[in-house]
């Protein structure tokens, strides 16, 4: 993106880091993260939460120290419940094994040294994905617990791990809607109007979205982010061809010593076999 390019809400990335998290756990918007949650626990039939209360609210001068908590946004419900919602847009099936560590984490943390087993709280993993995690699932949402295989028995409500799959999106999914337009928000092309139709809440967002705009240091933080994934993108990109062009010329050589020391054991000259496959003499002899 050009340096100075005017952001409307039509062109602003609803998926950068900095924007998810002054729109999700900048104080004052409780009502907006509270329905998104509620959106993915209604959509699979969990219970919902009238109000709930930022643990780490959203102070950008520590954004931009990178001095901010590992989870994104962190929450607690009114009845006691934690809620994690991360934004992840580079990943792969890996990506489970830092969402289980983060759950733990954060698990461990609802207990105090020498406190009873029975005060630890349910904490519920919410992460909106930019990739695919499970390309054996076409569902864009999934949620994992702790169950039983044989009886199908869930052990316990305390772990909750939801996986918003924004590349499966479609107009065809199974979604209530609520979360189908939390999906449609995340990926553009909706219009504001439309989004407000579906949910109501997306008034609200969409002043949030008009402050965030106008608003010159969240503004440059957003600009930042957005060179950072680029050039993360192109590199990752670049170091893919690389491996890929090392891989075929590694495949052309290992392949050239085995025609090569297929003809020495038939006893052909030295120099025939390196004029024919390239290697050195001195390579030839070592075969």
């Amino acid at each position: 993106m050009k340096e100075n390019e005017i952001i409307t809400i039509d062109t602003l990335n609803k998926k950068n880091d900095c924007f998810v998290r002054y729109l999700f756990s900048n104080l004052g918007n409780e009502n907006i993260v509270l329905n998104f949650i509620n959106s993915a626990m209604n959509n699979l039939n969990f219970s919902t939460f009238i109000k709930l209360e930022i643990l780490n609210p959203f102070n950008l001068q520590k954004y931009l120290n990178s001095k901010e908590s590992i989870v994104d946004i962190k929450c607690e419900t009114d009845t006691g419940e934690i809620v994690m919602i991360e934004i992840q847009l580079q990943g792969n099936e890996s990506f489970a094994n830092r969402v289980l560590f983060y759950w733990a984490n954060g698990y461990s943390l609802t207990l105090n040294k020498g406190e009873d087993y029975k005060k630890l709280c349910p904490v519920i993993s919410i992460n909106i994905l930019n990739f695919i995690l499970s390309y054996d699932i076409e569902d864009c949402h999934t949620c994992y617990v702790i169950k039983e295989l044989k009886h199908n028995k869930i052990l316990t409500d305390h772990c909750q791990l939801h996986f918003l799959e924004l590349p499966k999106f479609n107009n065809n999914n199974s979604l209530k809607t609520d979360l189908n337009s939390w999906f449609k928000f995340f990926n553009g092309g909706e219009s504001m109007e439309n989004l407000i139709k579906e949910n109501t809440i997306f008034n609200e967002v969409e002043r949030r979205c008009k402050s965030f705009i106008s608003d010159n240091p969240l503004l440059d933080a957003y600009r930042k982010k957005e060179i950072d994934e680029y050039f993360y993108k192109d590199t990752m990109k670049r170091e893919r061809e690389k491996g890929f062009n090392e891989g075929i010329e590694k495949g052309k050589f290992e392949q050239q010593k085995i025609i090569a020391k297929s003809l020495k054991t038939s006893g052909m000259n030295l120099e025939f076999i390196s004029r024919n496959t390239g290697l050195s003499i001195e390579e030839i002899e070592k075969l």
